[in-house]
């Protein structure tokens, strides 16, 4: 049974959140050797499944076993996975880097309205306040609020777009566990659906001959496969059984803030004013969220 805002759904989902939040370390250091943002994607999701599906075939064949209604909520979250990558690079190209990791977070605002009819969730006043200031820090992290980057309106759609197909995630991965599927099979499932999606745009013979001229690329994507991708999904799908989706949707905001201390501790980049006002909006939304409602929930 699904326990509303356990400790225990707290710390995967954040700790989920910070290991997204290396993502960007592994694609600074895969475009370098040519490696294109559709080939990291698909490398990314590939190694994910094959990994997993490997640990599930010695250690956890039951994964495999699941129930018919559930394969469509499985489709449904690794064409989520792979709209996220698509439209996301297709917005960084139409506006920046900076514009596009915003729009990518109205994912939480997307979840919460969601979850109002898909699961009849209450949109609190609490709830209301968080999923703002999350997305207010969020733009002042990338740098939005301060003008940098340039806005299209394509570029805003394709960031949207993004944003939405990365709530779809949360909501299919929640229903399919709520209809009794595990944990260990919502993720090999969607990250299966979501490797096949991909590979029509991952330029495989041309992926193939930049890894036999440079075999370090296959390193550097096993390690994002690992840290960035495989970790944090079993780590959020397994926290969204012990807390809401659109709570685990606002925290998972944790990455950008992760994102932004890896680049200034790794690369030297300068974190602004702004940028540290923002990690601490991040921050106080999730601490909000999540140490009030308990708290609130006892008083009833």
């Amino acid at each position: 049974m699904k326990k509303k805002g356990s400790f225990l759904g707290i710390i995967l989902v954040l700790a989920a959140g910070v290991l997204w939040g290396f993502s960007g370390f592994f694609v600074n250091k895969l475009e370098p050797r040519g490696v294109a943002s559709a080939q990291i994607s698909v490398m990314r999701l590939g190694f994910t499944f094959i990994m997993m599906s490997v640990w599930a075939l010695i250690f956890k064949r039951d994964a495999f076993v699941t129930k018919k209604r559930c394969v469509k909520y499985f489709i449904g979250g690794g064409l989520g996975m792979v709209g996220s990558s698509i439209f996301y690079f297709y917005a960084i190209l139409m506006t920046s880097m900076s514009v596009a990791a915003v729009l990518m977070y109205t994912a939480p605002i997307i979840v919460v309205v969601l979850s109002i009819f898909v699961f009849r969730e209450h949109l609190t006043f609490l709830k209301s306040v968080c999923c703002i200031a999350s997305f207010a820090g969020a733009a002042l992290v990338s740098g939005i609020i301060g003008g940098v980057g340039n806005v299209s309106v394509p570029g805003l759609l394709f960031g949207c777009a993004a944003g939405f197909s990365y709530a779809c995630y949360s909501v299919f991965s929640s229903l399919a566990l709520m209809r009794g599927a595990k944990p260990i099979s919502v993720t090999v499932y969607a990250f299966g659906f979501a490797t096949l999606a991909m590979l029509p745009f991952g330029q495989i013979p041309s992926l193939i001959q930049k890894i036999t001229a440079d075999p370090t690329i296959v390193l550097l994507a096993l390690g994002q496969a690992i840290v960035s991708c495989l970790a944090p999904y079993v780590l959020y799908t397994i926290g969204l059984k012990y807390t809401d989706a659109s709570n685990a949707s606002i925290m998972s905001t944790v990455e950008l803030v992760a994102a932004t201390l890896i680049g200034l501790l790794a690369f030297g980049q300068t974190v602004s004013v702004p940028a540290i006002i923002g990690i601490v909006l991040v921050i106080g939304s999730v601490v909000m969220l999540n140490v009030k409602l308990p708290e609130r929930s006892k008083k009833h």
